[in-house]
């Protein structure tokens, strides 16, 4: 198998794994709106396509989106894994504290698309954190995996 291609097959299941963490902080109380579903949804509406505002849990325009940016990170998982650490659980953390810090730290904020971590519900910055390092770790593992058995 093509690496990038199994890169972006592990990111599609990581993703899977991440909306569950998600879903969990949304049914625990420490999220409303998903943050993938408030972009989503901040995105539609800046370009004219729904004026409704989020609801909470994800939708097929949601899922849609955040599945292809994971499967795109993963891909982009096969050429940085040379300068991350060796361990894999420790290169999925660092892979998905980058993820994290890149958007939420960075273009998504500077793009209006959603607030600073700052400004931000702590108990959702905490779940996103979460739901990026066990995306990071299920990616390494799953990318491994269809290394050694393709």
């Amino acid at each position: 198998m093509n690496r990038y291609l199994g890169g972006a097959i592990a990111g599609v299941i990581a993703t899977g794994f991440m909306t569950l963490v998600i879903s969990a902080g949304e049914r625990f109380g420490l999220l409303r709106t998903p943050p993938p579903t408030q972009i989503t949804t901040t995105i539609t509406n800046k370009v004219g396509i729904d004026p409704e505002p989020p609801e909470p849990g994800f939708n097929a325009g949601t899922l849609a989106a955040h599945t292809g940016f994971g499967a795109v990170a993963g891909a982009l998982y096969v050429v940085a894994k040379s300068i991350l650490p060796s361990s894999r659980i420790a290169a999925g953390a660092v892979w998905g504290g980058v993820i994290w810090t890149f958007a939420y730290g960075g273009y998504l904020p500077a793009l209006n698309l959603y607030p600073w971590p700052d400004d931000d519900r702590h108990s959702r910055t905490a779940v996103m954190i979460a739901a990026h390092m066990v995306y990071g770790i299920t990616l390494t593992e799953v990318e491994r995996w269809l290394a050694d058995n393709t």
